[in-house]
């Protein structure tokens, strides 16, 4: 294991997004945390130096909704694997989901999961605990347990709670212990056998579509189920349609919600040209609903991007649209698409752009990622902000190749990734060790 060094990060433009602060200087890193930010620091002996002009420097991105498939799933992605395409896309922090076999429903199953990550992981890793038995929707886990035990939130990811009244007691759970539950927004009485959006696009390739509806039902069913007071303890998952977002907009004190770079940057069109790799769940949807996220996320009502990275092998994707499973990589895209998306097309600030990728995922789950701030860890992201480079999927880090960017032109390179205050990704190169001491 690589120990952290100190390193001097000389003449950057450093943005700590949650404090608004915006400022050209130097940051000095020490001990595995932020020991000084200013114009001019001194070289401390020993220290390496990172020459950050004409770059960004800023906190690690933090993704909450990852799938990387260890245990159980291995062909698809490891650990490991999916960890360095976090790296690799500006990620120091991800939070995986518990579609895994075992699923995170216990306590030792939890520890075991841990125990993995500290062994591989590239980076920091969230263990998000399901919210029923062996992912079976039917009996509740034992939420104290799981946070005891490490996890990071609760979900039901895509073994959607079936009644109202588990999610009103998973509702209660979360609110008395103190986590997050993260929905996902189907009801698949709605959306069964949907492979796309329903419309024109899937009545002329003849396969079944998924109405929007379908999410719409999903949320008036979780806004029934919250009768606590104050905020729910609900964080919405990767959320496709402007009626979603309007229902989001009249839900007085309502849930927080994510969407993904993709539902900004695609629609239900991709399908013509990428077939079953751009093939998620939830589809991707139409023009509108797109225009309706980007104008969401710009007024604060969708506060924050998650990549829902859902890695799959080449055969299982050449299946064909209606056989194919659902999802795409995400992990190495998502800065340069999210900044397409919502820099030059929605005409936001970097910095904002920026929340939404780093502070408001860490502080949605109460992490102490996120920031660039004096003590806090030393998890940074050194970018080009004005950098370009073409999408190669057979240059992705993850064993995944299922993305429908495949060949685009982007903005956003990242230069330099710093975990735990070591460097474990500069100029195109891993470091030869994991660092030490992340999770």
């Amino acid at each position: 294991m690589a120990q952290s060094a100190d390193l001097l990060i000389r003449s950057g433009r450093l943005i700590c997004p949650g404090t608004g602060r915006d400022l050209s200087g130097d940051l000095l890193i020490s001990g595995g945390r932020i020991a000084a930010i200013g114009d001019g620091l001194p070289r401390a002996d020993g220290a390496q130096v990172i020459d950050a002009v004409g770059k960004v420097v800023c906190p690690g991105l933090v993704d909450l909704h990852v799938h990387l498939r260890e245990p159980g799933a291995e062909k698809k992605e490891t650990i490991e694997s999916g960890t360095r395409a976090a790296v690799h896309g500006g990620f120091t922090t991800v939070c995986a989901m518990p579609n895994t076999t075992p699923a995170p429903d216990s306590a030792r199953n939890v520890g075991e999961i841990r125990a993995q990550i500290s062994q591989s992981a590239w980076c920091r890793v969230g263990v998000v605990g399901a919210a029923t038995r062996a992912n079976d929707r039917e009996t509740l886990t034992d939420f104290a347990a799981l946070r005891d035990a490490g996890c990071a939130a609760i979900s039901d990811d895509a073994f959607m709670l079936r009644t109202l009244a588990q999610r009103r007691e998973a509702l209660r759970r979360c609110a008395e212990l103190g986590l997050v539950f993260i929905a996902h927004a189907e009801d698949e009485a709605l959306s069964a056998g949907g492979v796309m959006h329903d419309g024109a696009l899937s009545r002329e390739l003849g396969v079944p579509g998924q109405h929007p509806e379908t999410e719409v039902r999903a949320l008036e069913q979780w806004r029934e189920a919250w009768d606590g007071p104050g905020l729910p303890p609900l964080h919405v998952a990767h959320l496709s349609t402007a009626a979603g977002v309007e229902l989001l907009r009249d839900w007085r004190e309502g849930p927080t919600a994510e969407t993904a770079p993709h539902y900004l940057a695609l629609t239900h069109e991709a399908i013509r040209e990428h077939g079953a790799d751009a093939k998620m769940n939830p589809p991707l949807r139409t023009e509108a609903d797109r225009q309706a996220l980007l104008a969401a996320v710009r007024d604060g009502i969708v506060g924050i991007v998650a990549t829902d990275h859902a890695p799959h092998t080449p055969e299982e994707k050449a299946a064909g649209l209606a056989h194919a499973p659902f999802g795409i990589v995400g992990l190495e895209t998502a800065l340069s698409v999210t900044l397409m998306a919502l820099c030059e097309e929605a005409g936001m600030s970097l910095p904002e752009v920026l929340v939404t990728l780093t502070s408001a995922p860490a502080a949605r789950l109460n992490l102490p990622q996120g920031r660039l701030d004096v003590g806090a860890p030393a998890d940074l992201l050194v970018f080009d902000p004005d950098g370009r480079w073409q999408v190669d999927a057979e240059q992705f880090s993850s064993c995944g190749r299922n993305t429908p960017f495949d060949g685009m032109d982007l903005p956003g390179t990242v230069s330099t990734i710093i975990a735990g205050g070591s460097i474990v990704y500069s100029d195109g190169s891993f470091a030869p060790l994991r660092p030490s001491g992340l999770n």
